[in-house]
């Protein structure tokens, strides 16, 4: 998927007559040499940088190989940072400002302040910055109004990096598109309302379907991934979507996010008219105790209704759920398992070792043996989803985790009726990419 916080803020400073280059390292597969390159031809007087937790060291190599080849003011923004940023800070001195939070106002007054002689960073609000060798923190920025952005500039990437298998289509390039920010939901194992805050701000509906309608017709990309936390959050604001969707005639597939009990027969039924190809819904655990102690507020019956429904709608679905949360056992772990094998509208799932990213009420619950947990590291190159264990909990050691995980996949997708689905869903060519892919991943974790 494309990095929409980036083409967001691209996207802000273009409009207020600044040029940018945006290198998504990762999907161009760049090494540090080709950034630097990159950095010697644009010649750039500002630079920024993003990371979350896990590459948190390659974004630090990347910052000090830069630091050391140009002396450019380097900016880092990003989940990682706006959770830790002081100690981020120090673990990376060569970081000129940090961005907390939400990022386009205060990237843009950075630039400003920069273009001028004088410097008076601490009357930006969201930074964290050095000032005679001493590292300080500016108020909170307020959230701004999202009506108020300009479309991410999708066109500063190659948008044939972007591709998903869609049912029934073949490989078809995406994107991601948010019509909200923010979660008012209080999971463990989130860091949302850590970014965001917990208040939710939505997009008006002809903004969105303004984006939607430049995505479809001048991009020319037919699958959209809405990327926002909880889309079915305003049951009538989706409806709204939906018609205005058929209204104009947007013909394109997409997918979305949301919770077993925010999802109903008859709203399912407008997404699936309007292009709705694939729903991931959050399971999390399938022991009772477990689902309540993550604080996800759903019931085990909110679930199973849901599935039910969305395999009579014929509407693929994706499940997420995480093993070795605080208070797991092995038993609850099993739980879990059996659980999902037996819903039979869950086609797809992604089974995670929980991992207590720093933001989270999960990171204090480890870094205090809460549930039975012990951490193991904060090397935060560790802190991964797949086939690796940063936290043991109770009777689950780390390798029981790794093993597990393994097994949970196996035991899932290893059904008659999944199996077949998921060769036959998209094609010849995507069911080989995505075998192939299955038992890398495997193989791997």
């Amino acid at each position: 998927m494309p990095p929409l916080g980036l083409i967001y803020l691209a996207a802000y400073l273009e409009e207020n007559n600044h040029t940018v280059k945006v290198i998504d390292a990762d999907a161009g597969r760049h090494t540090v040499d080709d950034i630097l390159n990159d950095v010697k031809s644009f010649k750039p007087d500002l630079i920024g940088v993003t990371g979350t937790t896990p590459v948190f060291n390659s974004a630090k190599t990347l910052i000090q190989s830069i630091a050391k080849k140009f002396d450019i003011p380097i900016i880092m923004g990003g989940v990682h940072l706006s959770v830790m940023p002081e100690d981020t800070m120090e673990k990376i001195p060569e970081i000129k400002v940090g961005v907390i939070g939400e990022g386009e106002e205060t990237l843009l007054e950075i630039v400003r302040m920069y273009s001028k002689k004088k410097k008076n960073l601490n009357s930006i609000k969201g930074i964290v910055y050095r000032e005679k060798g001493k590292i300080k923190r500016t108020p909170v920025r307020p959230a701004m109004d999202l009506n108020k952005l300009p479309m991410p500039d999708r066109e500063l990437l190659d948008l044939d990096y972007y591709l998903f298998s869609v049912p029934g289509k073949g490989f078809e390039r995406t994107t991601l598109l948010a019509t909200s920010r923010g979660c008012p939901y209080s999971c463990t194992f989130c860091s949302s309302k850590t970014i965001w805050g917990q208040c939710v701000r939505l997009r008006d509906v002809e903004n969105v379907l303004d984006e939607i309608d430049h995505v479809v017709n001048k991009l020319n990309i037919k699958y959209i991934n809405f990327s926002d936390d909880t889309f079915t959050l305003n049951r009538n604001r989706i409806i709204e979507i939906c018609e205005g969707i058929k209204k104009r005639n947007l013909d394109f597939k997409w997918e979305a996010m949301s919770r077993a009990n925010l999802l109903d027969e008859e709203l399912l039924k407008l997404m699936k008219e309007t292009g709705l190809t694939r729903l991931s819904i959050g399971i999390e655990s399938g022991d009772p105790e477990i689902l309540k102690r993550m604080k996800k507020g759903i019931e085990l019956d909110d679930i199973r209704k849901v599935y039910k429904l969305v395999n009579k709608l014929k509407i693929e679905t994706r499940g997420s759920l995480m093993i070795g949360h605080p208070y797991e056992t092995k038993k609850s772990v099993w739980n879990t398992f059996k659980f999902i094998r037996k819903l039979k509208g869950l086609l797809q799932v992604y089974i995670n070792i929980a991992t207590p990213f720093p933001g989270t009420e999960m990171y204090e619950m480890a870094l205090k043996g809460i549930g039975g947990t012990k951490l193991l590291t904060k090397d935060f190159s560790q802190f991964r989803r797949y086939g690796n264990a940063v936290m043991e909990v109770n009777d689950l050691s780390r390798d029981d985790l790794i093993r597990l995980q393994k097994i949970g996949f196996l035991y899932f997708y290893l059904t008659p009726r999944r199996i077949v689905y998921n060769l036959y869903r998209a094609g010849f060519k995507a069911a080989v990419v995505n075998l192939i892919a299955f038992i890398r991943g495997i193989l791997k974790v």
